[in-house]
């Protein structure tokens, strides 16, 4: 793969630094996450490993985060692949950026207070892109009955709640219609189709956007979004550089994502895993 800089990632081979600055919005998330840190070596090892044991490229990039060269290295399906087959690598890097900005608030005496039990975020709604999605759908069709019949309804249920109030159409609005429909959304009390004993069902595969939103302030606050809900600040969110990468397959409500599995065409194989990995990785500056 060749990084930003036209110079090859084929092998442990180290890539251009990459800058990455704190910014865009936060989005609906969970449980504080699973620590994702360097090894022995002072590697990040991230791996999408393709089923049946296909063949792999592996690579590295030393991403540049705060000033600090943090190097990460990636394996991927050799060819090329759906998005959906090298998200496990963006659920690595969203979790190292949790891990990093966890560990930056406790060394100033704030800690998470987001647990298992406080599901008040899952009320939210919860952008996923297009190939987050595909891969939610495929969870619940793996899903053993009657386990997936009882999720696929409480999905249908949770689309003709919101649906009936028209909190699904005109969400690529101006900023204050967007932000007065998540707000509407919230109210309406619909929790996610994937949430159980109000925790996340699917931590270990949970969508992006749900690992890169984490608050230090009292769970009360969350339960009605009062003022003064602390997001904690992460240095990149490769959520929003997903969406960036490939502007033609955008976003959606969590919500709609067996929905859109219906009526969407097959994923598009254009791109090797390395190819998918460098273009998200360009924008997470």
């Amino acid at each position: 793969m060749s990084s930003a800089c036209g110079q090859q990632w084929a092998g442990p081979v180290d890539a251009p630094i990459v800058l990455l600055r704190p910014d865009g919005p936060v989005a609906p998330s969970g449980d504080p996450p699973h620590p994702v840190v360097a090894d022995a070596d002072a590697v990040v090892r991230l791996s999408a490993l393709p089923p049946a044991g296909g063949a792999t490229a592996t690579g590295r990039v030393v991403l540049d985060i705060g000033g600090e060269p943090v190097t990460v290295e990636m394996t991927v399906p050799a060819g090329p692949v759906a998005v959906e087959a090298v998200l496990p690598i963006f659920h690595g890097l969203s979790s190292l950026f949790a891990t990093r900005a966890t560990a930056r608030a406790g060394s100033e005496g704030r800690s998470v207070s987001c647990r298992a039990g406080c599901g008040a975020c899952c009320r939210q709604m919860v952008p996923v892109s297009i190939a987050e999605a595909r891969a939610l759908a495929r969870l619940v069709e793996a899903m053993p009955e009657p386990r997936r019949d009882h999720v696929r309804r409480r999905f249908e249920a949770a689309v003709e709640t919101l649906d009936a109030e028209g909190l699904l159409d005109g969400l690529d609005g101006e900023p204050g219609e967007r932000h007065a429909k998540g707000r509407a959304y919230f109210e309406a009390g619909v929790a996610c189709p994937l949430l159980e004993d109000e925790a996340c069902s699917i931590h270990a595969d949970r969508p992006l956007a749900c690992r890169e939103y984490l608050v230090t302030s009292p769970p009360e606050l969350c339960a009605t979004l009062a003022p003064g809900v602390e997001n904690l600040a992460l240095e990149a969110r490769p959520s929003l550089a997903l969406l960036q990468a490939d502007p033609r397959e955008g976003w959606l409500p969590l919500v709609l994502a067996l929905d859109q599995d219906t009526r969407s065409p097959p994923s598009p194989r254009d791109r090797t895993g390395a190819e998918i990995i460098r273009d998200v990785i360009a924008r997470l500056g």
